[in-house]
């Protein structure tokens, strides 16, 4: 599936559906009619009684994706809550995910590989200056950007050699599978590849 976020359209359910069923579910709970959150780096108002996720300051209309990947959210953490175990997975190790792991690589990981593979010290500046990342162990670059409130992602890059090409991966704390489908945490993922690249083409 190519084109970014959207070719994720024929694996997730139709969006309008999906938006109808998460509000319906989420108006089906004790919840506030206006709260706002952070979605990697970009802040989001949700006006239930509307049925609106604005994008903030402008309050324009969120993106379809990010509106169900919000409201998803929202209800997986409100019903489950969310206690990091300490155990980072992949995609591939999740219900379903090795399935959809080639996409997931080509949508994702493979994007971050061309862009950064010759400079991977690069992808750790923009992820720390402009994601407010912390550096932590593992492979030849590893940092850890916030996605969603309390929710962590792990971005780990090595360098490639004459003998092996640069690789990368993402992973999450296992807990999350809890909150998201599979599907959701393929988009979640390839939104945060998206927002990384965007945020290189503009020099951060």
């Amino acid at each position: 599936m190519d084109g970014g976020v959207d070719g994720w359209r024929s694996g997730w359910m139709g969006y309008e559906i999906s938006l109808d069923l998460s509000w319906r579910e989420l108006e089906g709970m004790d919840f506030p009619p206006y709260c706002s959150l952070s979605l990697i780096r970009d802040r989001y108002e949700i006006r239930l009684a509307e049925r609106e996720v604005l994008l903030l300051p402008s309050r324009l209309p969120a993106s379809e994706v990010a509106s169900v990947l919000i409201l998803r959210y929202l209800i997986g953490r409100s019903k489950r809550g969310y206690n990091p175990l300490g155990d980072w997975i992949s995609i591939k190790e999740t219900t379903g995910g090795r399935l959809f792991c080639s996409n997931f690589t080509r949508q994702a990981i493979r994007p971050l590989v061309e862009r950064f593979g010759r400079d991977p010290d690069g992808l750790a500046r923009i992820l720390q200056e402009g994601f407010a990342g912390s550096r932590v162990e593992g492979a030849d670059v590893a940092v850890e950007v916030g996605t969603f409130p309390g929710i962590l992602v792990r971005i780990l890059f090595w360098r490639g050699d004459e003998d092996l090409p640069a690789d990368a991966t993402m992973l999450f704390d296992r807990a999350l599978s809890e909150i998201f489908i599979m599907e959701d945490l393929t988009v979640l993922l390839t939104l945060l590849t998206e927002a990384i690249l965007k945020a290189a083409e503009e020099g951060i």
